[in-house]
C-alpha cells in the first residue's frame, strides 16, 4: 500500500474499516523509526508525538484516539521532508517538542473548561464543541477520554486543585525567568543566583511572608555559592520535582547542568546560539553544492564512455 493511500485511509471515521487499515499501514511505515529500545513516536491527538511509546500501545492510541488530523507530514515517523524549512540545532529538538507538548495540554485544558461537565449527557457533549477549528471526530475521542477511567484517574483530585490555588504568583507579564535572569546579568556585570531572580519575579502581595523568609535565609547565608538543593529558595519552597529545576525555564533537567551551582549554570547547558544555526546552514548548503559537483562528475564520465 503506498503512503497516499494510507494518508487517505486515515481521514475515515475512527470507527471505519478504512481507518483501521490506515493504522495498520502506518505501523508497518513507522517501523523503520523505532528507537534502540523499540518505541516509537505516538502521533495520535492525545500524545501529539511528544511521548515515546511501545509499538502497541502506538497502535491502541491511534485506534482509541485516532491519528492528529493536522500530522501530513510524517518527519517523525520516516517521511522526507525539506530540512531547510525547519532550520533549528539539533539540540533544540527535546525543547521543541516540549513546548508542543505543553501548549497542547493547555489548549485541551481551555477546551475542557468551556465545553465538558462531567453531569452533561455524553451525546449532548459530542455536539458542544467550543472551538469550531476542532475536529468532530478528535472532540469526540477527547470527550470519550475523559469519560474513560483512565481520563478520571488523571484528573487531579480537589487536594491537589487547592494547592494549586497557593501556588506562587510571579509579576514580570510574560517575561520568562531565564528572560528576567538575562536582565539582571547585563544590568549588574554578573550572573544572578537563583534565589536574587525568584524575589526579582515574586513581589505580589500575597507572597509577602515567605519572600520576606527567603531574604533572611539569603542574609543569613551570604554571598557563598550554594547547590540548588541547598539555596534559600529551596529550603524554603521544598526541593526541585524531579526532572526539573525550578526558576530556569521549559525543558531544563538537572543533568543538563555542568556544576551544581546555580551561577555557573551556563557553563554547562546544552543551549544553542546564533552562529551554530550559521554554522548549519552553511554546511547545508555546502551539502547542495556537493551533490551539484557530484552531478556534473557524473555526466562527464558518461560522456568519456561514449
Amino acid at each position: 500500500m503506498d503512503l497516499n493511500t494510507i494518508k487517505e485511509n486515515l481521514t475515515f471515521p475512527i470507527k471505519a474499516p478504512q481507518y483501521r487499515v490506515g493504522v495498520d499501514g502506518f505501523m508497518s511505515y513507522a517501523n523503520s523509526t523505532l528507537t534502540h529500545d523499540g518505541r516509537l513516536r505516538c502521533p495520535c491527538v492525545k500524545c501529539v508525538n511528544t511521548k515515546l511509546l511501545n509499538p502497541d500501545d502506538v497502535n491502541y492510541h491511534l485506534l482509541q484516539y485516532r491519528i492528529m488530523r493536522n500530522y501530513s507530514t510524517w518527519v517523525f515517523h520516516g517521511e522526507s521532508v525539506d530540512q531547510s524549512r525547519f532550520l533549528y540545532p539539533k539540540s533544540l529538538e527535546k525543547w521543541i517538542l516540549k513546548s508542543i507538548g505543553h501548549k497542547w495540554r493547555d489548549y485541551k485544558c481551555l477546551l475542557k473548561g468551556k465545553g465538558y461537565d462531567d453531569n452533561t449527557d455524553i451525546n449532548t457533549l459530542y455536539d458542544n464543541c467550543p472551538d469550531e477549528d476542532v475536529d468532530y471526530d478528535q472532540w469526540v475521542s477527547l470527550v470519550n477520554f475523559w469519560r474513560s477511567e483512565e481520563g478520571k484517574r488523571s484528573n487531579r483530585s480537589k487536594e491537589s486543585l487547592e494547592k494549586a490555588k497557593v501556588k506562587p504568583i510571579h509579576t514580570i507579564g510574560t517575561k520568562s525567568h531565564a528572560r528576567v535572569r538575562e536582565e539582571m546579568k547585563k544590568s549588574s556585570n554578573k550572573s544572578p543566583t537563583r534565589t536574587q531572580v525568584y524575589l526579582k519575579c515574586h513581589q505580589h502581595e500575597s507572597e509577602a511572608d515567605i519572600t520576606n523568609q527567603i531574604k533572611n535565609v539569603a542574609t543569613e547565608q551570604g554571598d557563598q555559592e550554594l547547590d540548588l538543593d541547598d539555596d534559600p529558595v529551596s529550603q524554603l519552597l521544598g526541593k526541585d520535582k524531579h526532572g526539573r529545576v525550578r526558576g530556569l525555564g521549559l525543558g531544563v533537567k538537572p543533568s543538563d547542568l555542568g556544576d551544581p551551582s546555580y551561577p555557573r549554570f551556563c557553563n554547562g547547558l546544552n543551549m544553542s546560539t546564533d552562529n551554530e544555526a550559521a554554522v548549519i546552514h552553511y554546511f547545508r548548503r555546502l551539502e547542495g553544492v556537493v551533490q551539484r559537483l557530484r552531478a556534473r562528475v557524473k555526466s562527464k564520465e558518461l560522456l568519456l564512455q561514449r
